[in-house]
């Protein structure tokens, strides 16, 4: 197998005995930043979730990781896996330090249940340095803005040799300051590939280079962005007629 880093084939998934995702099957390359785009409930965080191991395919649907035709251990996969999304911060509910948030991205844990040496403090911080938010290191997690806990968060899904960024709604929350600051501090990690999940077209930033659109748990259309990302398609894939247009560099919504 070539140079992919999640490669997905045929996977139907059930939630709750409902079947979330149909048939499902979707190749991202190393070097690629994808959007997936889809109304709520059209299986956003379901795919995410069978992305990052926490639900599987039924019916022979096969889910494979960094370039490997073989099965390899999840806690080897989610090594190179970083998980951000609003969800994920309301759960993160143990008194901790920024830092000691960030260096618990090394265990995958909610809390520090093992002890830190201290070289991964080291690289906690040099993680948070990296985004902007070291003078976060010794503020309580709880005692942090939305805006500045979702960066903290960020920083703890870089904090170890990420491969791919799997981004769920992560600017749900934020108001429109926050957002933006966000997504420049995103913006700059382009050389870590990413899923970006949204349904909002102004949040897709200029370094991602491919779309998907999900509806009802099916792929409706994928490819390079600027030919995904135009009223026809769009109006398709939402449900209702749409005009989008490209300005400096963003894509935004002007009627629906």
């Amino acid at each position: 197998m070539g140079s992919f880093l999640v490669q997905i084939k045929n996977a139907d998934v059930y939630v709750g005995g409902n079947l979330a995702i149909k048939s499902l099957s979707w190749t991202i390359n190393e070097g690629e930043n994808w959007a997936v785009v889809g109304n709520n409930g059209s299986g956003k965080t379901t795919l995410m979730k069978l992305i990052f191991g926490e639900l599987i395919p039924i019916y022979g649907g096969q889910v494979h990781w960094f370039g490997k035709s073989e099965h390899a251990p999840l806690l080897e996969v989610r090594e190179k896996l970083g998980y951000v999304s609003a969800e994920y911060q309301n759960t993160y509910d143990r008194p901790a330090l920024g830092w000691e948030v960030v260096a618990s991205g090394f265990f995958s844990s909610i809390g520090l249940h093992e002890q830190v040496t201290p070289k991964q403090k080291e690289s906690a911080l040099t993680a948070m340095a990296h985004l902007g938010i070291e003078y976060l290191g010794n503020t309580s997690f709880r005692q942090m803005s939305y805006g500045e806990a979702r960066r903290v968060l960020l920083a703890r899904a870089l904090v170890h040799r990420t491969k791919l960024l799997v981004l769920d709604e992560p600017c749900a929350g934020l108001d429109i300051p926050t957002r933006e600051r966000f997504l420049n501090t995103l913006e700059k990690l382009s050389r870590t590939s990413m899923i970006y999940v949204t349904h909002r077209i102004e949040e897709i930033m200029p370094c991602i280079t491919h779309v998907l659109f999900l509806k009802d748990g099916k792929i409706v259309a994928q490819g390079k962005k600027d030919e995904m990302l135009n009223s026809k398609t769009l109006s398709h894939a939402l449900g209702c007629s749409l005009t989008v247009e490209k300005k400096s560099d963003r894509y935004w919504l002007y009627s629906a």
